[in-house]
């Protein structure tokens, strides 16, 4: 079928020089790595450049004395850099967002730093006067030339990463196995936003020849027989598998390229790895990876972990409720006639029913006919205040009561009517296991996409939700709530 004389390893290493081509998780891992060093580095440096100016030397002690702002920043910088998403590999790879947030998280560190040292309370920066002002130059020049430098640093430091790791010559090359729907949508995904990281060379027909000359601007490079050559002609880095059934044969041809160091995978885990989504429509008979199947002898003490989050989340934000709501409710009773409460059935953990309660954004009796409508971005229904409460997500804050009586989680799927539910079940393979866990206030498929107004839109939340269901766990839910804050605090709220 293929030359396995193509798979010598002395002819390869003659033939095929190094390349840098990492893989998603390598890249992310040196990202993070070279944060680290560099947040160190400014940190350290700045105080051995005031030491060395005031005629002290950099010491334990010193980093002691300092150890509240140089923990500020030491900690916040990294804390930022997750928050603002600067390890998704798409915005990475692109200057502008990058150097932005870089500029902006500085921006903050400032303004935490002021907060912190300045502003909290009397007594603080009183006590602090005369640590702070001592040496030549005063100590919070240190600080100051920490979070400057770190700018800095971060902004040369990502810059040389999108020009030496996103250059032509350290790009994945990638040749996917399969013609079908499966393989067409990974390209796309590729393409439109993983072209720096990966070149995909073409594709091979799971058949015995091909069928089709290309699909879309990628070549089909021939039939299963030509896997062989295509591998060692194309110098392929991955093969990824987007077909559905494969033989002995091919397997043995697989395991033969695997042998000689190329990376052999299943195309939803390359989708999930480049998304952060399940691929329910493409996993085919691997159905195993869009389920959560792992067992885990944390999951009590996990479970016991996050039902003590959602308490003292939900005590917090009802604290919260009570301030604002005299606000709110009148603000709603000026805007429009009705209720200032909504209240909803959905559908929660194992399918039990349950009444939400909301602040009304919509108009009063926004659905006259009784049929249950979908809620769009720019719905008319919505009134001016409850587009504003809508951007900032103060309409879902009532719901911190079902999260305290249990009904639902700070974090998890959002909870849908029974209406909808009925109907997408029957049309969305694995749409039921999102009721394996209890909905949500917010979630992963919240912060990462709009409004499900249609069945297209309701599956590509599901593909978010399955990635959480897969992955979730007490850190996970953490980064959903701090990404959830940032998304308040821009005014982003779906």
């Amino acid at each position: 079928m293929s030359r396995r004389v193509a798979f010598n390893p002395a002819s390869r290493s003659q033939e095929m020089p190094f390349h840098l081509r990492l893989e998603i998780s390598e890249r992310r891992l040196l990202l993070r790595l070279g944060d680290l060093v560099l947040t160190a580095v400014a940190v350290l440096g700045s105080l051995w450049i005031w030491a060395r100016l005031a005629g002290r030397s950099l010491d334990i002690a010193l980093i002691r004395e300092q150890i509240a702002w140089v923990a500020l920043i030491g900690m916040g910088w990294p804390l930022w850099l997750m928050l603002a998403d600067m390890y998704n590999l798409r915005l990475v790879a692109r200057v502008g967002p990058s150097l932005r947030r870089i500029f902006l998280g500085g921006l903050v560190l400032l303004f935490g730093y002021l907060l912190f040292f300045f502003v909290q309370s009397r007594a603080l920066v009183t006590g602090m006067l005369s640590t702070i002002e001592t040496g030549s130059p005063p100590l919070r020049f240190a600080p100051m030339l920490a979070i400057a430098g770190l700018i800095m640093l971060m902004s040369v430091w990502r810059l040389m990463y999108i020009r030496v790791l996103g250059a032509p010559h350290a790009r994945r090359r990638l040749l996917i196995l399969g013609t079908g729907q499966a393989g067409s949508a990974l390209s796309h995904v590729i393409l439109k936003g993983h072209s720096p990281y990966y070149e995909i060379v073409g594709f091979v027909d799971d058949s015995s020849e091909a069928r089709r000359e290309q699909i879309g601007s990628i070549p089909v490079l021939g039939g299963i027989a030509r896997l062989g050559d295509v591998v060692w002609e194309q110098r392929v880095d991955e093969i990824v598998i987007a077909s559905g059934e494969v033989s002995g044969e091919v397997l043995q041809l697989l395991m033969d390229c695997y042998e000689q160091g190329v990376a052999i995978t299943p195309m939803p885990l390359l989708y999930e790895r480049l998304t952060g989504k399940i691929a329910v429509e493409h996993v085919g008979s691997q159905w195993y990876v869009a389920l959560p199947l792992q067992s885990r002898p944390t999951r009590t003490a996990e479970a016991l972990l996050k039902r003590l989050l959602d308490v003292a989340g939900s005590l917090a934000l009802m604290a919260l409720l009570a301030f604002l709501l005299p606000f709110i409710a009148l603000a709603i009773r000026l805007d429009s006639p009705g209720p200032v409460f909504h209240r909803q059935r959905r559908v929660g953990w194992r399918g039990k029913p349950f009444t939400v309660l909301k602040f009304r954004s919509m108009i009063h009796d926004a659905e006259p006919d009784g049929e249950a409508q979908w809620a769009a971005k720019d719905d008319p229904r919505v009134t001016r205040v409850g587009r504003l409460l809508r951007r900032t997500r103060l309409d879902e804050l009532p719901q911190a009561l079902n999260v305290l009586r249990g009904e639902m989680s700070l974090v998890g799927p959002r909870p849908e009517r029974p209406e909808f539910v009925e109907q997408l079940q029957q049309v969305i393979p694995f749409y039921r296991v999102r009721l394996a866990v209890r909905p949500g206030l917010t979630g992963w498929a919240q912060i990462n996409h709009d409004y499900a107004d249609s069945v297209d839109a309701a599956l590509t939340k599901l593909q978010y939700d399955l990635y959480y269901l897969k992955y979730q766990s007490f850190w996970f839910d953490m980064l959903i709530l701090a990404r959830t804050v940032h998304v308040v605090l821009r005014m982003k709220g779906r």
